[in-house]
């Protein structure tokens, strides 16, 4: 016996049907269970055509029968449902539910490098390709979307959370997370069922980035440091080098610097990966937690080039509160009378929180008004320095708002590693950082003194050389002979501290493992030739001053030394904000010429050839004239024609031409050329000024507390007694706010944005008047009947743009209301 059933392409197929005696005919025509199931499983797969899975669904087919089938190379078995799920079929799955299908339905699988058995309900097709609208409609059917839904082996294991935090589907991961789902459940990993993971370390391991920001803004919790490496979340996400989840690990607190040994910070630097490391410090300066790090920790993120963010992670904003009689007060605005930052060295804010809690309830407890208290001298020395006369009314001044911020880390600007770290260069864009020059400043204040007294000293050195040459050389100078000696009694003792200098300084770098970057340096080079030729030229006057007068070789000593002198006080101008900033640009400038000088060589070397082969002249004096012609123009023709008889006339044509191309090429072409490269390598010096003078200055700091350093190891150093001198040693600067954030407030400041919103407000009203002008003129028009037809136009299509924009808006609000995750 034969029934007639649909097929998967919408023909009518024969299927073979049972009978039996006795059977009711009814019964004798009904197809089996098995070939209806295999009916339902064609149509799916087939064109999956609703009326067909409909006309088999009302031949009495089982809408939770189960049978295989195969997506892609993967095999299945599982329900109708699981299948409609799957290829997204949503008007079949509410013909199935309608046909009451169950919801919970499963389907399973094979799954990972060992073949786990996987099973879970129909929902779980919804996650691979991230199908969220299939996720709601089930929802809607009432499928279950928390628990352990999936199960490995027949144990419950897997949520869809997890799931959908390995596919990478941030917006799967942000419904279900509305939907109660546990972000920090913990399952088993499908390749090695020893290892849990939750969904944020699945999610950072695999480098899906805007799902590990989801999960993190949902307060998902990142697992404590393992025994090495740190969090398993970002151990992973750092071999994987995924940058994005790196940073936002570390933003979200996770915990890089507990332990002693294998910290997650030492994992971070040990992968060599300069991009990861600075990945890290920009998710440090979102996040905090730099109070946990050391100095040393500090120093490894500072030497990693575009890590400057780095800086601002190790500064945190604070509020100052103190007491003044019975008036509280918070430390908002102050005058910035110099440069664009007040900055400090003082304790911490716990210092002047304890203060302040302390005055409180000791006036609380005695019931009396607050006295005057006392204050700490150290106190009041720090206080003024980074709010300079903030009980005062300057004249022609007026306070402003500031932010307050304080380092977290002690002793930054007394650390010669962080101060080499800042001088060696490695990232000029570190000085853009406001944090970076507050600590160059502090510094500076420290070493100023020290650095004045040594400009003083050289430029003295300087003119004791320039008077030495003078009493040598000069006849009329011979009768004040008698300043030889004291000349080179006080030459000598600036030279013996110069000396202790040099030594206290290769002693500083020694402690610090930086002697062998020290002694190959250019810095040292240079003050070694200079204390050389200095001691050699002193000791050399004190014993031959005669022969200083007749010795050639004596002689170049000497005006090497002076010559070095004299650099040495332009060198140590560069420190000093007055000289500094307008020098360095033209010093910066200078190498840009050596590219140049290659060109200028060769082309000068050409033509000494072609008039050297004249036969006219000696080799140097062929050299010395065409230098005079080409550089100073100050050759005269005859100079290079022959004296020979005979050969003047013949000659003359060439050396003529010689000197005319010389003289065009290189007195007009070359030369305006180098003033030009000369000009713009100056401009971007300018422009980079700022950056160019902060380098410098920070050469100079951390020479001196080498120095310092080195110093305070000697036996014979004074040791300054200190009550917790740490705890004294923190960078604080108060800066400016931006004035757009200043609200009204009267100023005595002529800046366009602080009266942007002045200026909005009256253009505002202007616009207003406008409007009001041009529609009083087109009703008087109407009503004259004269009116102009273009102004009455122009009005109705700025009310009807008007219009179309509120509806815009309101299409807009809508929309952010029915779904609040949209951007």
């Amino acid at each position: 016996m034969l029934g007639v059933l649909p097929s998967f392409d919408g023909t009518q197929a024969e299927a073979p049907l049972p009978s039996a005696e006795g059977e009711p005919p009814e019964l004798a025509r009904a197809p089996t269970c098995d070939a209806l199931a295999a009916s339902l499983r064609q149509c799916l797969l087939g064109k999956c055509l609703y009326a067909d899975v409909k006309s088999v669904l009302e031949s009495r087919a089982d809408p939770n029968c189960s049978f295989k089938y195969k997506l892609g190379p993967k095999e299945f078995q599982g329900s109708p449902l699981t299948l409609a799920v799957k290829l997204d079929k949503p008007n079949l799955v509410r013909l199935l539910f309608a046909s009451q299908a169950d919801p919970e339905s499963c389907y399973s699988m094979s799954a990972g490098r060992k073949g786990v058995h996987w099973h879970g309900p129909a929902v779980c097709g919804t996650v691979a390709r991230g199908n969220l609208s299939m996720m709601r409609l089930l929802v809607e059917l009432e499928a279950n979307l928390n628990g352990r839904l999936v199960k490995f082996n027949g144990e419950p294991n897997v949520t869809l959370l997890y799931d959908a935090s390995y596919f990478g589907h941030a917006h799967l991961v942000r419904f279900l997370l509305q939907q109660k789902g546990n972000p920090d459940l913990s399952v088993k990993f499908q390749d090695d069922m020893s290892i849990m993971r939750t969904p944020v370390h699945i999610a950072a391991s695999l480098g899906h980035s805007e799902v590990v920001r989801v999960l993190l803004t949902a307060k998902a919790q990142i697992s404590h440091p393992a025994a090495c490496g740190g969090p398993p979340e970002l151990k992973d996400a750092v071999d994987g080098c995924h940058v994005e989840v790196v940073k936002l690990l570390v933003q979200g607190k996770a915990d890089i610097f507990s332990g002693e040994e294998g910290r997650g910070v030492d994992y971070l630097f040990e992968a060599n990966n300069s991009v990861l490391v600075a990945a890290a410090a920009t998710g440090l300066k979102l996040g905090g937690q730099m109070e946990l790090s050391t100095v040393e920790d500090f120093i490894r993120f500072l030497a990693t080039p575009d890590a400057e963010e780095i800086v601002p992670a190790a500064f945190s904003p604070c509020e100052l509160r103190s007491w003044r009689g019975e008036k509280r007060l918070v430390w908002r605005t102050a005058y910035v009378l110099h440069g664009d930052m007040n900055v400090a060295v003082g304790p911490t804010r716990d210092h002047f929180e304890k203060q302040f809690l302390q005055v409180m309830e000791r006036a609380a407890a005695s019931r009396d008004n607050l006295g005057e208290e006392e204050e700490d001298h150290l106190d009041e020395r720090f206080l003024e320095s980074l709010l300079p006369h903030r009980f005062e009314k300057l004249p022609g001044q007026s306070q402003i708002p500031v932010e307050l911020f304080q380092c977290l880390l002690p002793g930054l600007h007394r650390n010669p590693e962080v101060l080499w770290v800042l001088s060696c260069g490695v990232n000029d864009r570190i000085f853009d950082q406001r944090g970076a020059r507050a600590i160059i400043q502090v510094a500076w204040k420290e070493a100023e003194l020290a650095h004045t007294v040594a400009l003083i000293v050289d430029t003295l050195m300087a003119v004791i050389f320039a008077l030495l040459a003078l009493l040598l050389h000069d006849a009329e100078m011979q009768r004040a002979l008698w300043l030889r000696w004291p000349c080179l009694a006080v030459g000598s003792v600036i030279l013996l501290r110069k000396v202790g200098h040099e030594v206290l300084e290769i002693m500083g770098h020694c402690m610090h493992g930086r002697l062998r970057q020290h002694i190959l340096s250019l810095h040292f080079a240079g003050n070694a030739f200079r204390v050389a030729s200095t001691a050699v030229s002193l000791i050399g006057l004190m014993t031959a001053w005669e022969e200083f007068q007749s010795n050639h070789a004596l002689q170049l000593v000497f005006a090497s030394a002076g010559f070095a002198r004299w650099l040495w006080v332009l060198n140590a101008l560069k420190g000093f904000e007055s000289t500094g900033k307008p020098m360095l640009p033209i010093l910066q400038a200078v190498p840009a010429t050596i590219p140049f000088f290659f060109v200028i060589f060769c082309w000068f070397a050409a033509f000494i050839h072609f008039y050297y082969c004249f036969g006219l002249q000696h080799w140097w004096t062929s050299s010395v004239l065409l230098y005079k012609l080409g550089f100073l123009a100050e050759v005269a023709v005859e100079d290079m024609l022959p004296t020979s008889v005979g050969t003047e006339n013949f000659w003359s044509l060439p050396v003529d031409v010689v000197v005319m191309v010389m003289s065009f090429s290189m007195a007009i072409i070359l030369m305006n050329l180098l003033i030009g490269v000369l000009a713009e390598s100056y401009n971007r010096g300018w422009e980079h000024r700022e950056r160019l003078f902060l380098l410098e200055r920070s050469r100079f700091v951390q020479r001196h507390f080498t120095r310092s350093s080195a110093w305070r190891r000697c036996p014979c150093a004074r040791r300054a007694r200190v009550a917790d001198a740490s705890s004294r040693d923190h960078v604080w600067y108060a800066h400016p706010k931006a004035p757009s954030s200043w609200g009204d407030i009267s100023a005595d400041y002529d800046s366009m944005d602080m009266n942007v919103h002045e200026k909005i407000s009256e253009l505002r009203r202007e616009l207003r008047d406008a409007l009001v002008k041009v529609s009083e003129k087109t009703q008087a028009s109407v009503l004259v009947g004269q009116g102009d037809s273009r102004v009455a136009e122009v009005d109705r299509k700025v009310e009807g743009l008007q219009a179309r924009l509120d509806e815009v808006l309101d299409m807009l609000k809508d929309r952010k209301a029915l779904d609040p995750w949209s951007p």
